[in-house]
């Protein structure tokens, strides 16, 4: 009797919260009728739809960051177990495997942010991993993997897991690009980059100015005084061939790190010769070697190292190669395309002229042969600075032509070392002679970070000026106390430091309809210091037991820490996001 009583016991409360469960998804007149509460479920339930690029996926508080393609804002949304998500074939998919600078298509209720569907696009499509990209051309489009697309400020641009510029990304970095038809969507570095310099450009009293560096064919450089390259992180065959060296190590290149070669491991014999045999198509060609020409009927010898080749012949296509030469005896063999055949790609428009003085680093090709040639195709990086005197279009662009009586300036960051496609060029300020084309420049200060961008360099008969960002602190100088290096700072450099040292967005101190920053640099360098005044402990227990602090609370505690004070909603809101965020910072740590 008492089992059964059990049973049914149970299975009363069952049918009970069945028949209450059915009540509450649903509406009931009678209920209606007489005033009482209506319960309406929400699941699957939304008032808004986008198509958006993904900036990060935050899985511990189960949160999306998402890029507005159309308007270029960011903006969050929450998601639990009623959400959702799919890939791109339909199966159910896990948030943890959702990527930043996927495509996805997000249905969202507006009030509460909530994900109702998210889905990877179908429209989508995606090159992974290529190297075989130039983003910046002059002309609001980006080339990649031989196909033309648009690419504006709306594309999201991720480096390192942090929003970055195009001009930031070299043609050494690898990238991931996510796009819509002809439009670029999102664009990811998969695989950055490292610095490559030497301990001393002399050996033995000889100067290795002029020798080669060879990176596992990845970059071929003519070594110049002080140089600084840029190469793709990774493990090299490092050779240095030329002026007597015949050098060879392992070295391993980090990101955003600056390996030195240890030079004083080169030993540096008398330069050695070999004879090369010339098979060339048409017979009558003209070849040049190092700007000089040389009768290709008959062998030649050379000394061991790199060369500058040029072969051309009317109604074919002019060839500009490196000459490798590293055995007694060896045969080149050129056949020249004729014209009629060639393309936009075809190498008499990707050639390095031989009176150029600064050789950007690039990719190549080898034959099977000890002498060997590569496409001197230009692999240099190149970007447009934050403030650029001259307009230029990539339909101007003719690579690698000196400009005459005509000068690119640097302005800024001052005190900063430049290098220019590798070469030490000196403290900015600083200019160069204007040669046209795509070329890097990296900028170098004891303390800060070293940084690289890619400028596009265009015909035109006139100086251009270039005002680089100032250089960000390295993370060793953000440890120590960062009220004795934060005045003079400007407005975007504050901004910089407070994400960078506390983890605060910078989408928080803009304004999402005016996009203009909220604070002054005076109130930025306040909030700068309230947060390092403040202990750990102190934020962590004020504004982690309760995110939703009070007006008061707010204005109480700032003034507690440093005497600030927020007079207005919006300053005491925003001053809440920052406080929260340290706080969650400052946990996680």
């Amino acid at each position: 009797m008492k089992k059964g009583g059990k049973y049914f016991g149970a299975g009363a409360a069952f049918l009970a919260v069945c028949f209450i469960a059915i009540m509450s998804f649903g509406i009931s007149s009678s209920a209606g009728e007489q005033g009482e509460k209506i319960t309406i479920s929400m699941i699957g339930k939304y008032d808004s739809a986008d198509t958006a690029a993904i900036r990060s996926v935050d899985i511990e508080n189960k949160l999306l960051r998402l890029r507005n393609h159309n308007t270029g804002k960011t903006y969050t949304l929450n998601y639990d177990n009623t959400s959702m998500m799919y890939d791109v074939r339909g199966t159910v998919l896990s948030a943890s495997l959702l990527e930043p600078g996927q495509i996805v298509d997000v249905t969202f209720l507006k009030s509460s942010k909530h994900i109702t569907t998210l889905n990877v696009s179908g429209n989508a499509w995606t090159i992974e991993s290529t190297r075989e990209h130039d983003l910046v051309r002059g002309d609001g489009s980006a080339r990649v993997k031989d196909e033309t697309y648009r690419i504006d400020d709306r594309t999201l641009v991720m480096a390192d897991g942090e929003l970055a510029l195009a001009e930031d990304i070299l043609a050494t970095d690898s990238v991931t690009v996510s796009g819509i038809g002809k439009e670029i969507y999102s664009v990811v570095v998969t695989g950055g980059h490292g610095y490559v310099s030497l301990s001393s450009d002399m050996v033995d009293d000889q100067s290795l100015v002029g020798a080669w560096l060879e990176l596992d064919n990845e970059v071929i450089h003519k070594i110049s005084p002080n140089m600084l390259l840029s190469a793709p992180e990774g493990e090299y065959n490092l050779q240095i061939l030329g002026n007597g060296a015949n050098y060879q190590s392992e070295i391993n290149i980090s990101r955003n790190e600056e390996t030195v070669i240890d030079t004083s491991n080169i030993k540096v014999e008398k330069p050695s010769e070999g004879i090369v045999t010339f098979q060339i198509i048409p017979e009558y060609a003209e070849v040049f070697v190092d700007g000089e020409r040389v009768l290709s009927s008959i062998q030649q010898s050379f000394r061991y190292g790199y060369h500058n080749l040029k072969v051309m012949a009317d109604g074919y296509v002019t060839q500009d190669k490196y000459l490798k030469i590293g055995s007694p005896s060896s045969v080149i063999n050129i056949e020249l395309e004729p014209l009629e055949d060639s393309s936009e790609s075809s190498m008499s428009t990707s050639g390095i002229s031989l009176d150029i003085t600064y050789i950007p680093t690039g990719s190549s090709e080898y034959t099977s042969t000890s002498a060997s040639f590569e496409d001197t195709t230009s692999a240099a990086s190149s970007s447009s600075s934050s403030k650029k005197k001259s307009s230029t279009s990539a339909s101007s662009y003719k690579r690698n032509r000196i400009i005459e009586d005509c000068r690119i300036y640097f302005d800024s960051p001052e005190d900063a070392e430049l290098y220019f496609d590798g070469a030490y060029i000196g403290i900015v300020p600083v200019s160069v002679s204007k040669i046209s084309g795509i070329h890097e420049v990296i900028l170098k200060r004891d303390g800060y970070e070293t940084k690289s961008y890619r400028i596009s360099i265009d015909t035109e008969e006139t100086d251009e000026t270039y005002t680089f960002p100032e250089l960000l602190y390295s993370d060793d100088l953000i440890t120590k106390d960062i009220t004795e290096n934060s005045s003079g700072l400007s407005e975007t450099e504050l901004v910089l430091l407070l994400e960078s040292a506390y983890g605060i967005s910078p989408e928080s101190l803009f304004d999402e309809e005016t996009g203009e920053l909220m604070f002054t640099e005076k109130e930025l360098l306040q909030i700068l210091e309230t947060l390092q005044e403040a202990s750990t402990e102190s934020i962590s227990e004020e504004a982690s037991e309760d995110l939703s602090l009070t007006d008061e609370e707010i204005s109480s505690l700032l003034e507690s820490l440093s005497g600030a004070s927020a007079s207005s909603e919006e300053e005491q809101d925003l001053l809440k996001q920052i406080l929260d965020a340290a706080a969650l910072a400052s946990s996680s740590e």
